[in-house]
């Protein structure tokens, strides 16, 4: 039997984590991904037991299972352990408290094994490090990274004084700071957060920032060699979703991410319909969650009625698109055989999506907001720059993609490849993580 010898516990606080991701749930995406990629490598490769603790006491919205308790991935030493609070609700992170966090400490506590000692806890955003910061205080001495992915700095910036009153930045800016303070490491996922981080703190934690940036699983994100899914393969999507298989033989561009009002996603449909009056045969495909962001599904059915796009824009669940099992090769098949992907948000830590994009050898349209576009895969001449709410120049920058010829496409795709494609994979993120925390002085799982 396999011995595990150390204990890695991962805090994801908000957003609806489970074993089975739903991405593009609310506050549920990217963050969630990372979270479990990073915590099967570090199960894999390094033999540790991983416990991912996320805020829980209220029913799935899509399996109705009530989130409560400590459920185990089947072929590993993985568990998802949910705790509730006061709250038997789902609660967007911008109004949860500290009060609240710290009310379900003892819940937390409650559903450990008794003997229970992690080695390291790694927390990600401002509630997930609060409760680390809670946690530490009950298991003094262990190794606290805290990963907070969009900094108070970074969230502000793009939102107006009564924006900033909805998303509850002033009660973040002070949990944040302490967090700052009494984590042993803070890892910044782009070099905006590195910067934004810097500038918040005057550089007072200079020493203790490491990058820990996303990885992409290769496993389900690679390129292929043609330019429409095939028939096979159409079949099976239609079949799961109970659509046309030659709906996904068409052309395509794709929006895929997060649910959240900063994504912007009517501002990529509005492109859309600037590109789809000048080619024909295009569809584009994004994901929504139109139960939870109902005001933004109402914005994007207003261009698509407007522009008379009911056939040219296909809108998917979170449910739709499932990262395992049935159905878990739809979001993956049809990213890999469009010909561009476009995200016009205005606020990432990172830019997942477009990461797994560029992984897919798929050239990649995003705003300056995106730092894996913006510093990363549009230099080395894998995508393009636009303007946040400018959708028209993210429609110009689709249609130059749009309009290649085959051999300048493969050279963009084979560069929005080669820009992501060692660099961030999870095996190279999970080594340089540990490498780094080596040396400052933390080897929590004693590999120096």
């Amino acid at each position: 039997m396999r011995q595990f010898m150390h204990e890695v516990l991962q805090i994801t606080w908000h957003g609806i984590h489970e074993l089975d991701i739903f991405p593009g749930l609310p506050d549920t995406g990217g963050q969630n991904i990372y979270v479990q990629n990073m915590s099967e490598t570090m199960h894999d490769r390094n033999g540790c037991r991983v416990r991912i603790l996320n805020r829980g006491g209220y029913v799935h919205p899509y399996t109705e299972r009530m989130r409560e308790g400590t459920t185990k991935d089947p072929d590993r030493e993985l568990y998802v352990t949910h705790v509730g609070d006061d709250i038997s609700a789902f609660v967007r992170k911008e109004f949860l408290t500290g009060a609240l966090i710290e009310d379900a400490v003892e819940g937390v506590i409650s559903q450990f094994p008794e003997d229970y000692r992690p080695d390291l806890i790694i927390s990600h955003f401002w509630d997930g490090g609060l409760m680390g910061d809670y946690l530490c205080q009950r298991y003094p001495g262990v190794c606290h990274v805290w990963i907070p992915h969009e900094p108070v700095g970074m969230k502000k910036a793009p939102l107006d004084p009564a924006a900033q009153d909805r998303h509850s930045i002033f009660v973040r800016e002070r949990f944040e700071a302490r967090v700052a303070e009494n984590a042993d490491i803070i890892g910044a996922t782009s070099s905006l957060v590195r910067n934004d981080l810097d500038a918040c703190y005057n550089k007072r934690y200079a020493d203790k920032i490491i990058d820990v940036y996303p990885g992409v699983n290769v496993e389900r994100f690679f390129p292929v060699i043609r330019d429409s899914v095939t028939g096979q393969a159409a079949r099976e999507f239609g079949d799961y979703l109970g659509l046309p298989a030659e709906l996904f033989m068409q052309p395509h561009i794709c929006e895929f991410g997060r649910s959240d009002s900063l994504k912007d996603k009517d501002q990529a449909v509005e492109a859309f319909a600037l590109v789809a009056r000048e080619v024909d045969d295009l569809i584009m495909f994004l994901n929504l969650d139109e139960r939870m962001e109902p005001e933004m599904a109402g914005r994007i059915h207003g261009i698509i009625q407007r522009e008379g796009l009911r056939d040219r824009v296909h809108i998917f669940s979170p449910q739709d698109l499932p990262q395992t099992g049935p159905g878990s090769e739809i979001l993956p098949g049809l990213l890999r055989t469009s010909r561009a992907f476009l995200t016009m948000s205005v606020m990432e830590g990172f830019g997942m999506a477009a990461c797994e994009a560029a992984a897919s050898g798929i050239p990649v349209v995003g705003t300056e907001h995106i730092p894996v576009v913006a510093n990363t895969i549009a230099p080395a001449g894998g995508g393009a720059v636009v303007p946040g709410k400018d959708p028209r120049a993210a429609a110009d920058a689709v249609l130059k993609y749009i309009r290649m010829d085959d051999d300048q496409w493969n050279r963009c795709s084979r560069s929005a490849y080669e820009a992501v494609i060692p660099r961030f994979t999870w095996s190279q993120i999970v080594t340089d993580l540990l490498q780094q925390m080596s040396e400052r002085g933390h080897d929590p799982l004693k590999l120096g």
